[in-house]
């Protein structure tokens, strides 16, 4: 694993750790990866080779899929970009390569396949040999197609061909065919998106026609633009002999992929945040970074997977034979395990035999089996690269992401992860990592786009946070009630289970809950032990304006509008349930009261966020709990809080005090403005206007966007030009723009001396 001490900057490229070691540090640790003392963009970064899918039996070892990743853009040392083509470089050579992951094809002529790559070597001694001398048949030659897939897209602007001895830069003495040259063809093209393919297949489209060409070397220009796929058509009988088809580009590729090496962290580890530096080359709006990340149990992100044993029928010497472990199944199930007679273990080999590849086991069933197994145990009978290669033809299933064991990639995270070299390195710095955690492996990926040939976006360092052993194995919680009334003033109870094996996670005393409203009044915290012992602390009553409060060995520690904090004695045990009372209300329907746990012996921002789940039996302190399921079972819906979804985007409207007298005297100077915005998640326009009985406007007291919230808003009795107003009576206008339409209300409040 690639960890550095965060007050240590980054990590040293010439470092050598040990896979799997780690100490448990008291701050969390910061992996930096490019820049000038971070692991280098080509190393990969982690401690495990990557593994891209290229199609649905081949794999690739490779940190750059299609070979477009520059790891030294424009002098930048370190960093990565799209790769900008060299004019006088032939994208052609090596196309077919693993790195590229290309091809060069005929759809119609399988007897020239195995002489192709000849056109694409950079040698003019070989060729593609179709003259009439060596024996070529006319009709083998016209309506050839020859396909060339470049294994990625880039900017092409010139094709190149020509035969043996007709390129001065390739001469052939031995070989004058210099007069053999194609005289009629065609050149089609396609950009290898999406949107120009039919059923899979590119829609090409000429960019060259030539019925009677003259010419020994073919050099043609066209218009720069973005191509993958390019497809020779012979539209000539007469035989022809081709050294090398040429194909040179400009400009910078338009995608290009860079996959990181899995880092393994040697144990469960907390994620925190996620940030990289970036910087534009050319038009910057005409180019983008996108950075995704997944986290996974076991090192194996992709699975290979074997066609499962079921009426099988092939044919040997023309008769229909029954046979397990050949030949074409009648089914297309597919299982990621070994075939029994190579599974080592006794009683693993047993399970195979008889359960997993047993015919009579319903294949969603024995799937489920397998993924119940513990991991040690998957891994012993789980399909590796080496098995999969052993396998027959016929009976290699397709390979896929592991979505059992792996998280899926991310959205794209959101530009508030670029930060500036010297943040790099900054525990907290950037946005947290959205991929599920605690998890042992972790992987990134960041994908480079270009619009223009001439701009691009470079990636000079990317860095995030762990802590490693995390807090618990695992946290669930829930709350109750879990539904009640818009912006009412509700008594909720959160629970929280704490998983953890003894000795292997750090604990944790510190937890903090995510409100939609400032917390008004904590009660009654609790540890419940295994052993049937509670510690207890009783916060009723007790005002939060002065933190901390403290009730003997618990604090509340701290309280914002949208979140408070507490803390109490470690609790480390698997088993111990952590509860507390609070009120608060909810604006909007389906409000997640999400919380985090902290651990005060470690220095960071990061905490590990808890699981909806059935946490405890909310009925025991006469709480609703319609759970049924065992203790510890996720369940999504239980930290969510509903509320009837109302027509009335303004509630709990409400001026204090509604007489006062802003004289300056310090008592009675204002008047405080407090309104509700109920079930808005969309910033929407607000307003609130104060106008005199004339209705002219006196003060724009507010003029902004807003989401649903408590919000308040002093008026200290003065007009929008400073000066005091007139005693009197005065109209407060609330107004909100949503998209479900305009709602306003209106208050009266009065002025007195």
């Amino acid at each position: 694993m690639f960890l550095t001490r965060s007050r240590q900057c980054v990590f040293l490229g010439t470092i050598t750790l040990v896979l799997g070691l780690f100490i448990a540090n008291s701050e969390a640790d910061v992996v930096v990866v490019g820049g000038v003392d971070g692991r280098t963009w080509k190393s990969g970064g982690g401690d495990l080779p990557a593994v891209v899918i290229r199609n649905a039996n081949t794999i690739e070892k490779t940190n750059s899929p299609g070979g477009v990743i520059d790891f030294s853009p424009e002098n930048r040392i370190n960093w990565i970009a799209p790769q900008r083509a060299d004019t006088t470089r032939n994208i052609a050579i090596g196309l077919n390569s693993p790195l590229r992951g290309g091809a060069i094809n005929s759809p119609n002529s399988v007897s020239i396949r195995s002489t192709l790559p000849n056109m694409i070597d950079d040698d003019g001694l070989t060729a593609l040999d179709l003259r009439a001398s060596a024996g070529t048949q006319s009709a083998q030659v016209l309506g050839l197609i020859i396909d060339f897939d470049l294994g990625a897209r880039f900017g092409l602007d010139r094709f190149k061909f020509f035969p043996r001895n007709g390129d001065p830069d390739f001469p052939a003495p031995d070989f004058p065919f210099q007069s053999e040259f194609l005289r009629g063809f065609e050149i089609f093209i396609n950009d290898g998106t999406d949107e120009t393919q039919f059923e899979g297949m590119p829609i090409l489209q000429t960019v060259a026609v030539e019925t009677q060409n003259e010419q020994s070397v073919v050099d043609l220009r066209i218009t720069p633009q973005y191509v993958r796929y390019v497809r020779l058509k012979v539209l000539t009988a007469a035989g022809f002999d081709i050294a090398e088809f040429q194909i040179f580009g400009t400009g910078y590729v338009p995608e290009a992929n860079y996959v990181s090496d899995i880092f393994d962290f040697g144990d469960l580890a907390l994620l925190g945040n996620l940030r990289w530096v970036q910087e534009g080359i050319g038009d910057p709006n005409l180019s983008k970074v996108t950075v995704r990340t997944r986290t996974g149990r076991d090192a194996q992100p992709i699975q290979y997977n074997k066609v499962r044993p079921g009426e099988r029928i092939f044919r040997v010497g023309g008769g229909a034979q029954s046979g397990n472990r050949s030949g074409t199944s009648s089914n297309s199930d597919e299982v990621p395990w070994k075939w029994a007679d190579e599974v080592v273990d006794a009683d693993l080999k047993t399970l195979v035999e008889t359960v997993l590849d047993n015919e009579e086991v319903d294949v969603r069933d024995a799937i489920g089996i397998f993924k119940n197994l513990p991991l040690e145990q998957q891994a012993q009978i789980a399909l590796d690269e080496d098995d999969y290669k052993d396998l027959r033809n016929e009976d290699r299933g397709a390979i896929r992401d592991d979505v059992t064991n792996w998280s899926g990639w991310s959205p794209p995270y959101l530009n508030d992860g670029v930060v500036d070299f010297n943040q790099l390195s900054i525990d907290g710095a950037g946005v947290p990592i959205s991929s599920p955690g605690p998890r042992r492996y972790f992987q990134f990926s960041v994908d480079l786009f270009s619009e223009d040939f001439e701009s691009a976006t470079a990636v000079g360092g990317l860095a995030f946070d762990v802590v490693s052993p995390p807090y618990a194995e695992e946290l669930i919680a829930e709350i109750s009630p879990r539904t009640t009334e818009v912006g009412k003033s509700t008594r909720f109870l959160y629970a929280v289970l704490n998983k953890s094996q003894s000795g292997l996670q750090r604990g944790f005393d510190n937890f903090e809950i995510e409100t939609p409203l400032r917390v008004e009044e904590v009660g009654n915290i609790r540890i419940r032990h295994v052993d049937g012992s509670v510690n207890e602390a009783d916060f009723s009553g007790l005002l939060l304006d002065e933190l901390p409060v403290v009730r003997g060995d618990m604090r509340i520690e701290e309280v914002f509008d949208t979140r408070f904090r507490f803390s109490f004695p470690r609790i480390d045990q698997d088993g111990t349930v952590l509860e507390i009372e609070f009120e608060n209300g909810v604006l909007r329907f389906g409000t997640t009261f999400a919380g985090r746990a902290f651990n005060s012996e470690v220095e960071t921002t990061l905490g590990q966020s808890a699981l909806a789940g059935n946490a405890a039996d909310m009925a025991v302190l006469g709480f609703d709990d319609g759970n049924v399921q065992p203790l510890g079972t996720p369940l999504a819906e239980n930290l969510s809080v509903a509320v009837p979804i109302s027509k009335n985007l303004l509630a709990n409207i409400n001026i204090q005090p509604s007489v006062f007298t802003p004289n300056g005297d310090g008592i009675n100077d204002q008047s405080i403005v407090q309104y509700d915005i109920t079930n808005i998640v969309r910033l929407s326009p607000v307003e609130v206007l104060i106008y005199d009985l004339s209705g002219r406007l006196v003060r724009r007291l507010v003029d902004g966007e807003a989401i649903s919230g408590r919000f308040r808003q002093a008026w200290n009795g003065r007009d929008g030009a400073g000066n005091i107003v007139p005693p009197g009576h005065y109209i407060v206008s609330i107004q909100l723009r949503a998209g479900t339409g305009s709602v306003r209300e209106v208050k009266m409040v009065r002025v007195t001396y």
